[in-house]
C-alpha cells in the first residue's frame, strides 16, 4: 500500500537458503512411549514463491532450488544435478544429502538411505554426508549404524554442532535422557543460537521431569525462532505437566497451526487436554483426527472411548441429550479455544500483497526480462519492458510483465493503466480482474477494488486469488466479517496461499479476536517464513497480549530484514510503551502519526497512554480528541479520555466517557477506571461493584491484565473498610463488601 508500509503489496520471494555445512532435516521426537511425534525440521521452513512464475537461468537455478527451501523444487532440481556427471563431486554431493533430507521428511526412508549412502561414497570424509546418512539409519531403525556415523562425523568436525544434535536426537530415540542431554549442550555451546537444540534439550528435561529447565529452554527456543512447531508442542507439555491447561492447549493449538503435515501428537495431547478440562466435544474432535492419521492408534481409541463415554454420563447428570459420536474418519480438529482478545482500533495495519495466481506463467520468449522479474530486479525489468511496449503496445506477455514489476514496487496507477489495456483485450479475464482490484485497493480506491474482484469472481468462481483481493478491500475498509467470509473462501480453494492466512489474521484483529490472528499469522509463515508483514503483525499482537519477549523477537527480526516496516516500528513503540519508557515510546510513535489513515486512530490512542504515563493528561487530550473527531463512538479513544479526564478531576466527564465506551464493548480496564472515578466521588458501591466486574472477566489484553491485578487489591482494600451493616457477621467492628 502506498502508506509507508514500505509496499506490503510487492510479493515476498526471497529464499532461505541451507548453512554450507548443513545438519540433518530432522532428528525424532517422541512424545510419552504410547505417543509418538514427528519429526521436527531443522532446516528452515519453505518459503512460498508468489512472483509471475518466470524462470530462471536453468543450471544456475537448479543448483539455488536444489539448496533451497521449496520442497516442490528441490526433488527436480537435486535430481538434475545429481544425473549431471559434468558437474563437481561436491555438487553432486549436496545434491545428494538434500535430496536425503527432503525424502526423509516424506518418510521415503529407503529413498533417504539411498542418497545419504551415495553421499557418503563420494566422499567418506564429509561430515554432512555422515550424518545424514546416520540420521536415515536412525529412521530406520538401524541405531548402532547410525550413532556410528554420527560418532565419525564428530570425530572428523569436533566443532560441529550439527553433528552433536543429531547424536542428540538419536539417543532421546533411545531414551538415553542424560547423554542426549550432554549432546544437546554441546550444540548450544558451539551455537549459542541452536534453536533446535534448546527444543531437544528440553524434550529430555521433561522426560527427567525437570520442568523449569524445560520451559526455561523451550522459551529460549522460541524467543529465538517462533515458528518451531516442536518448540510449542513442548511447552504446551510443560503446561500440561504443571496444570496449566489453557496455556498448554494454547501451545498445541500453534504447534498444530505450524506443522507443514497433520500433527498427529499434538492433536493427540491437545485432545488429552480437552479432555481433563472437562470439554469431551472438543477432546472427542481431537482424537478423531489422529484416528484419521492412524486409523489403528490404540492409545487414541482408548482416550476417545473414555471421552465419549465421559460426555454420555455428564448428559445423564444434565438432562441434556447425548450427542451423537461421529465416526473417526469424518471428524474434523476441534478449533482452538478463543479467549476474548485485545482491542485494537479497525484495519490497523494494512497487509495486503498479490494473491497468489494473480499472473499465470508467461510464454516463452522476453527471455532477459522474464529472469529480471523473477530475480525481483524490478527497476532493470521495467525500462526494458517499456522499450519492448513502445514498439507493439499490445505485446500480452510484455505487458503483465510490466503490471507484476509495477505492481511490485507500489506503482498501483501506472500498473492498472496496464491492466485496463489488458482488459480491453480480454474483458472477462479473471485474474487480470483480480489484479486491477489489486492496483485499486493500493491506490486505495476500495469501491473499485471491491468492483474487479466482484467481476473477478463472476468470471471464474474459484479463484482463490480473487477472493483474497476482495478479503483485502473488505477488511480495508472495516468490513471484518466479510473479509473473514471471502478469506475462508480463498482457503478452502487454496490452503497454502500465505497471504490468505494474513490477511485473514488481519481481520480477525479487526475483531480483536487476536488468538485467531496469531494462528493465522503461525500459519503464513510456516508457508513463506519471510513474510516479514506476517511476522511484525504476529509479534504486535504478542505484545498486546502479554507476551514480550516472543513478540520483541517477531518485532526484531522484522526490523533487521527492512528497517522502514511500519507494523514493526508500531509494534517496537508498543513494547516501549509496555515497558513504561514513555519519552522513547513518544519518540517512535511520533514517526508513525498521519503516516496511514488506517492505523492513525490506533497509533495515536497508543501516544496518548504513553502520555498519560507521563501524567501529561494535556497532550493526551490532543491525540484522544482527533481520533474522536474522526471517530466519535471509538471505544478506545474514549476510554482514554475518560481516564484523562479522572487525572484532571473533571469527573462528570470521566463518568460519561467511560460509560459510553463500557456500553459499546465491556473490558476490565474500563470497569476499572470507571470504579476509581466512583471512589473519587465517595460512591464507595457502584466503585465495588466495577471492582467486581473486572475481578470477573478474563484479560483481553495487556492493560487488562495491570487493571485486573489492581482492581483485586482494590477490593481488599475496600473490603477493610466498608461496615457489613446488618448482614449478620459478627459485631459492629466487621467489614466486608
Amino acid at each position: 500500500m502506498p502508506d509507508g508500509y514500505g509496499n506490503p503489496l510487492a510479493p515476498v520471494v526471497q529464499l532461505l537458503r541451507l548453512p554450507d555445512r548443513p545438519g540433518p532435516a530432522h532428528f525424532r521426537l517422541k512424545d510419552l512411549p504410547v505417543m509418538s511425534m514427528p519429526f521436527v525440521r531443522l532446516m528452515a521452513a519453505a518459503a512460498f514463491m508468489m512472483s509471475c512464475g518466470v524462470p530462471g537461468s536453468a543450471r544456475a537455478g537448479d543448483l539455488e532450488d536444489c539448496n533451497g527451501p521449496l520442497p516442490a523444487k528441490i526433488e527436480p532440481a537435486c535430481t538434475a544435478i545429481i544425473n549431471d556427471q559434468s558437474r563437481p563431486a561436491d555438487e553432486r554431493l549436496r545434491a545428494h544429502v538434500s535430496r536425503s533430507r527432503l525424502f526423509m521428511s516424506r518418510s521415503n526412508l529407503d529413498a533417504g538411505l539411498a542418497d545419504a549412502d551415495a553421499a557418503v561414497q563420494l566422499d567418506p570424509t564429509s561430515v554432512p554426508a555422515l550424518v545424514a546418512r546416520g540420521y536415515a539409519r536412525q529412521r530406520k531403525g538401524n541405531f548402532d549404524g547410525g550413532l556410528a556415523d554420527m560418532n565419525q562425523a564428530i570425530e572428523l568436525d569436533p566443532n560441529s554442532p550439527n553433528a552433536y544434535a543429531a547424536r542428540g536426537g538419536l539417543k532421546l530415540d533411545r531414551k538415553q535422557w542424560t547423554d542426549a542431554t550432554a549432546d544437546f549442550t554441546k550444540a548450544i555451546g558451539l551455537k549459542q543460537d541452536y534453536a533446535m537444540a534448546y527444543v531437544g534439550r528440553a524434550r529430555a528435561s521433561i522426560e527427567t521431569s525437570q520442568l523449569d529447565p524445560a520451559m526455561s529452554d523451550v522459551n529460549t527456543a522460541i524467543s529465538l525462532n517462533a515458528s518451531l512447531p516442536g518448540a510449542f508442542f513442548w511447552r504446551g507439555q510443560v503446561y500440561r505437566r504443571k496444570g496449566d491447561l489453557d496455556h498448554a492447549i494454547e501451545d498445541f493449538s500453534r504447534a498444530i497451526a505450524q506443522s507443514p503435515q497433520p500433527d498427529r501428537g499434538a492433536y493427540f495431547a491437545r485432545g488429552q487436554s480437552f479432555s481433563s478440562k472437562g470439554d469431551y466435544a472438543r477432546a472427542i474432535a481431537d482424537f478423531d483426527k489422529v484416528l484419521s492419521i492412524a486409523p489403528n492408534d490404540q492409545m487414541a481409541q482408548q482416550q476417545r472411548h473414555a471421552a465419549v463415554a465421559m460426555q454420555a454420563e455428564l448428559a445423564k447428570v444434565q438432562g441434556t441429550p447425548t450427542p451423537a459420536p461421529v465416526a473417526p474418519k469424518q471428524a474434523v480438529a476441534a478449533p482452538p479455544p478463543v479467549a476474548p482478545a485485545p482491542a485494537i482500533p479497525p484495519a490497523a495495519v494494512p497487509m495486503a500483497t498479490i494473491p497468489q495466481g494473480t499472473f499465470p506463467a508467461p510464454p516463452p520468449g522476453l527471455s532477459e526480462a522474464q529472469q529480471l522479474v523473477a530475480q525481483k530486479k524490478y527497476a532493470e525489468a521495467i525500462p526494458k519492458l517499456n522499450t519492448i511496449l513502445s514498439g507493439n503496445p499490445r505485446n500480452e506477455t510484455a505487458l503483465k510483465l510490466r503490471v507484476a514489476a509495477l505492481l511490485s514496487t507500489a506503482r498501483f496507477a501506472e500498473a492498472r493503466n496496464d491492466l485496463d489495456a489488458l482488459l480491453r483485450m480480454k474483458p472477462n479475464d479473471s485474474q487480470l480482474l483480480a489484479s486491477r482490484s489489486v492496483a485499486s485497493t493500493g491506490m486505495r480506491q476500495f469501491d473499485q477494488g471491491l468492483i474487479d474482484a466482484n467481476q473477478a469472481i463472476r468470471a471464474n468462481p474459484n479463484n482463490a486469488g480473487a477472493y483474497v483481493c476482495r478479503g483485502m478491500a473488505n477488511r480495508l475498509t472495516g468490513k471484518f466479517q466479510d473479509a473473514i467470509a471471502d478469506l475462508d473462501r480463498a482457503i478452502s480453494l487454496n490452503d497454502k496461499d500465505f497471504m490468505a492466512y494474513s490477511e485473514r489474521g488481519q481481520a480477525y484483529m479487526g475483531l480483536n479476536q487476536n488468538d485467531k490472528a496469531v494462528v493465522d499469522f503461525d500459519r503464513s509463515l510456516v508457508l513463506n517464513p519471510v513474510n516479514d508483514a506476517a511476522r511484525a503483525s504476529r509479534g504486535l499482537v504478542l505484545l498486546l497480549k502479554g507476551n514480550s519477549a516472543e513478540g520483541l523477537v517477531d518485532v526484531k527480526n522484522a526490523l533487521d530484514r527492512n528497517p522502514n516496516n511500519q507494523v514493526a516500528e508500531l509494534g517496537q513503540g508498543l513494547a516501549m510503551l509496555l515497558s513504561g519508557q514513555y519519552d522513547r515510546a513518544i519518540v517512535a510513535l511520533d514517526q508513525l502519526v498521519g503516516k496511514t489513515p488506517a492505523s492513525d486512530g490506533f497509533v495515536r490512542t497508543l501516544r496518548a497512554r504513553a502520555y498519560l504515563g507521563k501524567k501529561d493528561a494535556a497532550g493526551a487530550m490532543t491525540d484522544l480528541n482527533l481520533v474522536l473527531e474522526a471517530r466519535p463512538n471509538d471505544p478506545d479513544a474514549l476510554s482514554l479520555r475518560g481516564i484523562a479526564y479522572t487525572s484532571m478531576k473533571q469527573y462528570d466527564k470521566a463518568l460519561d466517557d467511560l460509560g459510553k465506551a463500557i456500553a459499546q464493548k465491556p473490558m476490565i480496564e474500563r470497569y476499572f477506571a470507571r470504579a476509581g472515578v466512583y471512589e473519587a466521588k465517595g460512591d464507595v458501591d457502584k466503585a465495588a461493584d466495577d471492582y467486581r466486574s473486572a475481578i470477573q472477566m478474563t484479560p483481553a489484553n495487556v492493560f487488562d491484565i495491570a487493571a485486573q491485578t489492581q482492581s483485586k487489591l482494590k477490593i481488599q482494600q475496600l473490603s477493610k473498610r466498608t461496615p457489613c451493616g446488618s448482614s449478620g457477621r459478627g459485631d459492629k467492628d466487621d467489614t466486608c463488601l
